[in-house]
């Protein structure tokens, strides 16, 4: 993961709380590009005139995100955004081509650049698999009214401001936002044990799941049922709880996997803080 790449944990207003929602999502290719460059751009005077040139940043990690959905919006045309979010997403490595743990790139306290072991705050789900997550084989879809309880269900929400820019009314069910049906999971401000609901739809042909979860020792994490058969089509509940054991200050990181006996394998990333 390049140093500047975009890092969580993400915020959810100008108090800079962290949120419950786990970015960046995805990781893409974003370091020396080359990419297509308007001849009269005067950002770079080394590039002037040209038509190509070596750029990086997360400018360019985007359009290669935005190819890909643009390949699995063309297989499958009918799927929602968030459908084909959870394709690219569940789908996603967290390792490199030689099969060990993503690296991010940091800065130590003597500022001096090291190599650490990435978190899902460096990679979100991990590096995207274009391959992958054309055959994803389950997605968690959501729709347009998920998103809006999802906006309604923020701390210190102006329902109000929701209701003029969405033209939605928020009811008075609450909610939170981690209930979103995301493929991640992320709980900012974990207390004693929080359950939230996941819903998982067959794109393939019917396949039985077994699913199991792992996360630092300071949380607890817990996904029922242990296996599960999805029907082609059909869709099937997943409850994930998260207990806290004990207190560090910090966030812990997990995830839950779920192999289908067809070889279709979908994993959610979980990040969570304990607190007492």
């Amino acid at each position: 993961v390049a140093l500047f790449s975009s890092r969580g944990p993400d915020v959810r207003d100008f108090s800079f709380q962290d949120a419950d929602v786990l970015k960046p999502d995805i990781l893409a290719p974003g370091n020396l590009i080359w990419a297509a460059w308007a001849p009269n751009g005067i950002d770079e005077a080394n590039f002037v005139g040209e038509g190509f040139a070596m750029v990086s940043g997360t400018s360019m990690a985007a359009p290669h995100i935005a190819g890909i959905a643009a390949l699995v919006k063309q297989r499958y045309p009918h799927w929602s955004p968030a459908a084909i979010k959870s394709a690219l997403m569940t789908t996603a490595t967290t390792m490199d081509r030689e099969d060990r743990p993503l690296q991010a790139q940091q800065y130590s306290k003597s500022e001096i650049m090291t190599l650490e072991q990435a978190t899902p705050f460096d990679y979100g789900s991990g590096a995207v698999d274009p391959k992958a997550a054309l055959d994803p084989g389950l997605i968690l879809d959501a729709s347009y009214q998920d998103y809006i309880r999802f906006l309604c269900s923020v701390p210190d929400v102006d329902p109000h401001e929701i209701l003029n820019i969405t033209s939605s009314a928020c009811n008075a069910t609450g909610g939170h936002p981690a209930d979103l049906n995301s493929p991640s999971i992320a709980i900012s401000h974990l207390e004693g044990t929080q359950t939230v609901k996941r819903t998982v739809t067959n794109v393939a042909e019917s396949e039985t799941y077994v699913i199991t979860t792992r996360m630092s020792p300071e949380i607890a994490l817990e996904a029922s049922p242990p296996a599960m058969t999805v029907l082609s089509g059909a869709s099937r509940e997943m409850t994930v709880s998260l207990t806290v054991r004990s207190v560090t200050g910090g966030y812990s990181f997990g995830e839950i996997l779920m192999k289908g006996n067809r070889g279709h394998k979908v994993r959610i990333p979980v990040v969570a803080a304990g607190f007492r």
